[in-house]
């Protein structure tokens, strides 16, 4: 059970198991546009990029861990600095191998999403400031970097030109990154505090919080309804992702301030693996 233990960490705090999830998302997105293929140096390249930012970010962030507070979350990062440079480096190789793989097109639409991720993480703003302390950007900033780079890129390269089942993909996939994102400025609503870091669920409180998260989910379901209904969406994959969208208001209703992490960085993230998986089993 302690090895068990020892490992999630590991795949957790190494940001292993959120890069997957990101490239789960930009395979979901190929299977559902029928350009699906294990072999992709995209999908390789998502992974590889979100293995590098977060681990990125989580080293920027050192400096401004409470090294003094009793929090498991924030003791078990300090206990994986090295692990998370290791990973950060592998994941910056990754990259740059990856981005010569893809096409010219693609890697000039990765620049806009680049840049944003680049300046959410560096302190380039006043008081040493990041991107992400900016008041209420943190969740829209996610949702759009994540939509631009595991939906509208793929899409874009495999259609060339994108009509309304893509549009609503794309919208769908950003309510659903916001949505999932928000449970996370609740677990994150007393460091949020500390820094005074304007959050949505600080300036509107924690219940409004999951009511507009589950707002956007239905929003998300509905629009996958639509993409059923003009025959995008077949009625399997239609199914699986009504069942996602299902597990995902539950766990997101669910959370609170004093929900383990694992459930946030287990759970939350894993709903995104989860579709994935869902869509694949039922089709």
């Amino acid at each position: 059970m302690l090895l068990l233990r020892k490992l999630i960490d590991l795949v957790l705090y190494s940001n292993l198991f959120i890069a997957v999830c990101a490239a789960s998302l930009t395979y979901q997105i190929l299977y559902i546009d029928q350009d699906f293929t294990w072999i992709s140096p995209y999908v390789y390249l998502v992974f590889f990029a979100t293995l590098f930012i977060y681990s990125f970010h989580r080293i920027i962030g050192f400096g401004k861990l409470d090294r003094t507070a009793n929090n498991r979350r924030i003791n078990l990062i300090l206990k994986f600095q090295n692990h998370i440079v290791l990973y950060g480096l592998i994941g910056l190789v990754g990259l740059t191998i990856s981005a010569f793989q893809i096409t010219f097109n693609s890697f000039l639409w990765l620049a806009i999403p680049g840049i944003l991720a680049i300046i959410y993480v560096l302190p380039i703003f006043g008081r040493k400031r990041r991107f992400r302390d900016l008041p209420f950007i943190k969740v829209f900033a996610i949702g759009l970097v994540w939509a631009w780079v595991c939906v509208f890129i793929p899409l874009l390269h495999h259609n060339h030109q994108l009509h309304l089942p893509h549009y609503l993909l794309i919208i769908e996939k950003l309510f659903f990154i916001i949505g999932i994102t928000l449970s996370f400025d609740i677990r994150d609503l007393k460091l949020d505090q500390s820094h005074q870091i304007k959050t949505i669920p600080v300036y509107i409180g924690v219940q409004r919080r999951k009511i507009l998260a589950l707002f956007l989910l239905v929003l998300a379901w509905m629009l996958t309804y639509l993409n059923y209904q003009i025959n995008y969406l077949t009625l399997n994959e239609w199914i699986a992702l009504t069942l996602s969208y299902l597990f995902i208001t539950v766990v997101v209703w669910r959370a609170s301030e004093n929900s383990h992490d694992y459930y946030f960085s287990g759970l939350v993230d894993g709903t995104i693996l989860l579709q994935f998986i869902l869509v694949m089993l039922f089709s």
